[in-house]
C-alpha cells in the first residue's frame, strides 16, 4: 500500500499539469488507437478462424488418408464438424467482445484481457483436441502453410501451390470412392468446408466496410485493392473436361479462395497492429511511453483502452481489485485519487 500511495501522489500531480487541450488532444490520439486496436482483434479473430478452417480440414484430409476401414471415415468427418463448429464459436466471441469494447457501457469493474496471440493460441489447440490431432504444432503450421501478404505471394494460384501438404492431402479426392460411407464422408466435408469458406467471404467483406472509414486513407485504399482480387470469374466452377471426382475440384477451389482471404487479412492485421500500437506510445495515465515489457509493457482492457503494468497494478490496489477503467471513467478516476490523497 505505501507503493501505491506513491504512485498515487505521482498520477496526482502528472494529471494536475495537464491543460484542458493537452488532454482533449490525448483524448483524440487514445480513442484512435482503441478504435485499430478493435479493428486489429476483429481481423485477428477472422484470419485465426480461417487459417483454423484450413488446418482443420487438412487434419481431416489426413486422417482419413490413414484410416483403415472405411466407416472410420464418418467418425472423422463427425470431428471435423464439431471441432470446426468450436473455431466459429471461438471467431463469433472474439467479434462480439471487440463490439462490446465500443458499444457497452462500461461497469463498475473492468478488467485486463488475454493478448490476441495467447486467445489464437488457445483455439488452436481446442480444435486440434477436437479433431483429434496428434501435433497441435504441425496442425497449426499446416494452417499457415502459403499464408503470406499478397504482394510477394502473386496470384492466388501460386499461393495454393506453395501450400504443399494440403495439394497433397487433396489428391485422395481425384476418384470418387466406391465405399459409400467414405463416399459420404468426404462428400460431408466437403460441402461443410465450401459452405464455411462462403461465411468466411461474408465476414471479411463485413468487416471491411465496418474498418475501411476508422483507417488513414493509404491504408484504405489498399484495402480496396485487396478486397476487389477476391471474386473473379475462376473463384468458382469446375475445369471443362475434367474427369477427377468433383468433390476434389470444388475442395481445391474452397482452398484456394480460403487461403486467398486469409492472406488478405493477415496483411490487414499487420497494419492495424502496427497502426494501434503507434497511435498510442504513452500510457495516459502516468504518461511513460509504453515499453515492450516490464513494469511499463501496455495492458488492454476489456474496452480496449491501454494502461501500463504499473498503473493497473497500483490502480487495482487501490480499488481493492474492482477497478474501473481510468479513461472510460476519467473524471471519476482523478476523484478517486483526489479523496484518496
Amino acid at each position: 500500500m505505501d507503493s501505491s500511495a506513491q504512485w498515487m501522489q505521482k498520477i496526482h500531480a502528472v494529471q494536475s499539469k495537464r491543460t484542458p487541450e493537452a488532454w482533449q488532444a490525448a483524448q483524440l490520439r487514445i480513442e484512435q488507437a482503441r478504435q485499430h486496436e478493435v479493428c486489429y482483434r476483429k481481423c485477428k479473430a477472422a484470419k485465426s478462424h480461417a487459417v483454423r478452417s484450413r488446418a482443420l480440414a487438412a487434419e481431416g484430409l489426413r486422417q482419413m488418408a490413414v484410416s483403415a476401414r472405411p466407416e472410420e471415415h464418418l467418425a472423422v468427418q463427425a470431428r471435423w464438424k464439431s471441432a470446426q463448429e468450436a473455431s466459429k464459436k471461438r471467431q463469433s466471441l472474439a467479434m462480439r467482445k471487440a463490439d462490446e469494447a465500443l458499444s457497452a457501457a462500461r461497469g463498475e469493474v473492468d478488467e485486463a484481457i488475454s493478448d490476441a496471440e495467447e486467445e489464437e493460441d488457445a483455439a488452436m489447440a481446442e480444435a486440434a483436441q477436437l479433431v483429434g490431432a496428434a501435433d497441435v504444432r504441425n496442425m497449426a503450421a499446416i494452417g499457415q502453410e502459403g499464408l503470406q501478404p499478397r504482394e510477394r505471394a502473386g496470384s492466388s494460384a501460386a499461393r495454393a501451390s506453395n501450400s504443399g501438404t494440403v495439394q497433397k492431402l487433396l489428391q485422395q479426392l481425384r476418384q470418387e470412392p466406391k465405399d459409400e460411407a467414405e463416399c459420404t464422408a468426404k462428400f460431408l466435408l466437403y460441402e461443410g468446408y465450401g459452405a464455411e469458406v462462403e461465411e468466411m467471404r461474408g465476414t471479411l467483406f463485413k468487416f471491411y466496410e465496418e474498418s475501411r472509414p476508422t483507417v488513414p486513407e493509404a491504408v484504405a485504399v489498399d484495402m480496396d485493392k485487396r478486397v476487389k482480387g477476391i471474386d473473379s470469374t475462376e473463384a468458382m466452377g469446375i475445369p471443362d473436361g475434367a474427369r477427377e471426382w468433383f468433390v476434389f475440384h470444388m475442395m481445391r477451389q474452397a482452398e484456394r479462395n480460403n487461403l486467398n482471404m486469409a492472406s488478405i487479412l493477415d496483411g490487414f492485421e499487420k497494419k492495424l497492429e502496427f497502426l494501434a500500437s503507434n497511435d498510442q506510445s504513452e500510457c495516459p495515465v502516468c504518461l511513460e511511453c509504453f515499453e515492450d515489457g516490464g513494469v511499463h509493457a501496455a495492458e488492454t482492457l476489456s474496452c480496449c483502452h491501454k494502461v501500463c503494468k504499473d498503473c493497473w497494478k497500483n490502480w487495482s490496489t487501490v480499488m481493492h481489485s474492482r477497478p474501473f477503467c481510468p479513461l472510460c471513467r476519467h473524471e471519476e478516476f482523478l476523484g478517486a485519487l483526489a479523496e484518496r490523497m
